[in-house]
């Protein structure tokens, strides 16, 4: 997708915000293959079905890292399906992550592997008594960004202590999305693109037929995505070929709102018909062949037309309906938490040379008058400057709406609804308390991540961040509420706050701070309402 400026806050991964921060201060179901002959698991050996895996124990934790799920997308296998991972002899050394998927770094240089297929495990040492309940967490970064090595997902963390924990690399950028009538016309499901969401369902695929070896539940696997994480999430919920593959889910701060990726396959062409051109390959006489032969970090420093919307797309087998309206029509198929972060724009918008209420006047309507008369003086009535603590937290809270706020309602609102599986919807709004420049980034985007995770020691600006009593609690209160859905389907239970479901009448939503607590009735609905009622769109 095409970002405009603002729009950096949610299609970029926790790792650039950070550092932003810092400058400025297959299917479900089938026949399960028995692991390999006359293996024996341990704690850190485990049976797979392709062979031994030596994993390590870190503290507590049994570790499992660069574990491939399919076979290295390269030469040939660029942009087809991913294929089954070959099976090794011996023990097979698992204790160092796989190559990041190729992308750009955040100086700039490239980055990263085409041999990148791969997932980490962590989980206790010693292992647990019975299968636990596993979560599978999908990056974000913007469908051309992010990998399992960022923090804090990088390591074993609390969260490991109550679920199976398992992170998961795709193929980003073109890599991951090329759509192109030519390998539509090689394809034998007769498609092209979406490699970074079959993928994610292939890895889905190996959990549930290798987990219960590494103490997991095959039966009772949650995934969770984070910003283009999340729009992944909304998409495999979606995807009758991920069917079966998970029990619940949880979308944290994006939304694939509907109606921006047509109704067939080749509404997608014109996204990428400039590719082959800008790569070298528009007059060759095989076209596939010349693509899959273009040096992986060109093909990443390129991408779609920048007047188009790009990535996900519309096919026949893996995604044949748009996520937002399938759910909408039929809701969601596993139980979902739903949320975002009451300042996701604030880690860029609150470190900008300050605003006055007339450089936030103009903004707005820099913004909006382009898009209906009279837009900005409407947005302005409803943001007023003087609601906040300066105009640029005011200019935060508008983009944050615009962007992430106001398509989360819409999902919620969507998916939810009686004879359907219940609907969760939270807001976080917690400020780092010990730390002076996260705190001025207040609920950032990425924030609840790390309490999520369980993990402070890469969050801080100036070193390991050391949270406060309140935070620690918080943070157990998070895990308690994810692990509960993972295991049991609801969120509820273990003396909690009560987390009621989510619907359009009471539209209850649970407020995550040091004290938690139900809103009720929803949250900037007014502003919501106006922002969707104007004709803008990614």
């Amino acid at each position: 997708m095409t970002a405009s400026p603002h729009r950096l806050v949610w299609l970029g991964s926790v790792g650039l915000l950070l550092v932003a921060l810092a400058a400025c201060g297959g299917g479900g179901g089938g026949v399960v293959e028995p692991p390999v002959a006359s293996c024996v698991s341990t704690a850190t050996i485990v049976c797979t079905q392709y062979g031994q895996l030596q994993g390590a124990d870190e503290g507590g934790y049994r570790t499992f890292r660069g574990i491939p799920f399919a076979a290295p997308p390269l030469g040939d296998l660029r942009w087809r399906p991913p294929a089954k991972p070959a099976s090794w002899q011996g023990v097979r050394n698992a204790t160092a992550f796989g190559s990041p998927c190729p992308q750009i770094g955040v100086n700039g240089a490239p980055v990263g592997d085409e041999d990148c297929l791969t997932l980490n495990i962590y989980a206790v040492n010693p292992p647990a008594s019975a299968k636990q309940p596993v979560i599978v967490f999908i990056h974000g970064g913007g469908a051309s960004g992010g990998s399992a090595l960022s923090p804090p997902w990088n390591a074993a963390t609390p969260l490991a202590g109550h679920a199976i924990v398992v992170t998961v690399q795709y193929r980003l950028g073109l890599l991951g999305w090329l759509v192109n009538p030519l390998l539509t016309a090689e394809s034998p499901q007769g498609s092209s693109g979406n490699y970074a969401l079959m993928d994610q369902i292939a890895a889905l695929q190996w959990v549930h037929d290798n987990i219960a070896q590494f103490g997991g539940d095959p039966a009772r696997v949650m995934i969770v995505g984070h910003s283009w994480g999340s729009v992944m999430a909304e998409s495999l919920l979606a995807s009758p070929a991920a069917a079966g593959l998970f029990s619940a889910a949880a979308m944290e701060s994006a939304v694939l709102r509907g109606g921006l990726i047509g109704t067939s396959i080749d509404n997608a062409y014109r996204w990428y018909a400039d590719v082959p051109a800008a790569v070298g390959c528009g007059t060759a006489a095989d076209v596939p062949a010349c693509l899959r032969a273009v040096p992986a970090y060109t093909l990443v420093q390129s991408g779609p037309n920048s007047a188009d919307t790009g990535w996900v797309n519309i096919d026949p087998v893996v995604l044949p309906e748009d996520p937002f309206l399938k759910l909408q029509r039929l809701g969601s198929p596993v139980p979902l938490i739903i949320g975002s972060n009451s300042d996701e724009a604030a880690s860029n918008i609150a470190f900008a040379p300050p605003l006055d209420a007339s450089g936030y006047a103009a903004a707005i309507h820099a913004t909006f008058d382009p898009l209906e008369s009279g837009a900005g003086d409407k947005v302005l009535a409803v943001y007023p400057a003087t609601d906040y603590t300066n105009p640029n937290y005011a200019l935060a809270a508008v983009y944050t709406d615009l962007d992430v706020a106001l398509y989360t309602r819409n999902l919620a609102r969507a998916a939810s609804g009686a004879q359907r599986p219940r609907v969760w919807r939270y807001l976080y709004t917690h400020r780092y308390e010990n730390d002076a420049v996260l705190n001025k980034a207040r609920a950032f985007h990425g924030a609840e991540l790390f309490f999520l995770f369980g993990s402070f020691q890469s969050v801080g600006i100036s070193g390991p961040y050391t949270p406060s009593d309140a935070e620690i609690a918080l943070s157990n209160d998070m895990m308690g509420y994810w692990v509960r859905l993972a295991a049991t389907g609801d969120p509820n239970g273990a003396g909690a706050t009560p987390w009621l479901t989510y619907d359009v009448a009471s539209e209850n939503i649970l407020e995550l701070d040091d004290n938690i607590v139900t809103l009720t009735g929803g949250y900037r609905n007014a502003q919501c309402d106006l922002l969707y009622s104007l004709p803008y769109t990614y």
